[in-house]
Parts: C-alpha cells; sequence; structure tokens
C-alpha cells in the first residue's frame, strides 16, 4: 500500500496533540507550525486508510507525493559500484 508525505492542519491545537496521543501519527517533527489563516500545522506520512481517518475525524490533510515511489527512483539515480575506486588503478 503507497505510503503518503502529508501536511496536516487544524485550528485547535488540543486536536493538533491528540495526532500523536490518539491517532498514533507519526508527525515529523514535535513542533508544529502556526499561522494566522491556516492554524496549526505538521508533517507526517501516512497511508490512505489513515489519511481518510483523519478527514473525517475534523483535520484538513494535503496530499503529497508517494514517498516509496520517490525513494525507489532516487534510488535508481546512485551509480551502482564502488565510487571510490579510480578507473585504471591497479
Amino acid at each position: 500500500m503507497p505510503r503518503y508525505r502529508i501536511t496536516i492542519t487544524s485550528r485547535d491545537r488540543e486536536a493538533m496533540l491528540d495526532l500523536v496521543r490518539e491517532h498514533k501519527v507519526q508527525v515529523f517533527d514535535h513542533g508544529n507550525r502556526y499561522d494566522d489563516s491556516l492554524g496549526y500545522s505538521v508533517d507526517a506520512v501516512a497511508e490512505p486508510v489513515d489519511i481518510d481517518k483523519l478527514r473525517q475525524a475534523g483535520y484538513t490533510v494535503e496530499q503529497h507525493e508517494d514517498v516509496d515511489r520517490v525513494g525507489k527512483a532516487r534510488q535508481r539515480e546512485v551509480r551502482r559500484g564502488d565510487r571510490y575506486k579510480q578507473h585504471g588503478s591497479p
């Protein structure tokens, strides 16, 4: 099942604390951001079923990239072999 990087937003500070306490969401850091127009926000990684549960609980969830797909693509970019071995060296 895919996992997505998400941004979770709520105007209620206690609801943001409940992300960890009740919903067991592992946020990227435990410092949340505050914006007068949006409220509090944190970043996390979640599966679609968890994203749906958060939305049903009243959170605004912005879904970003599939972290597994991006990670695999980045691994393919890495050159295979010993990068420290010089060509033509004995």
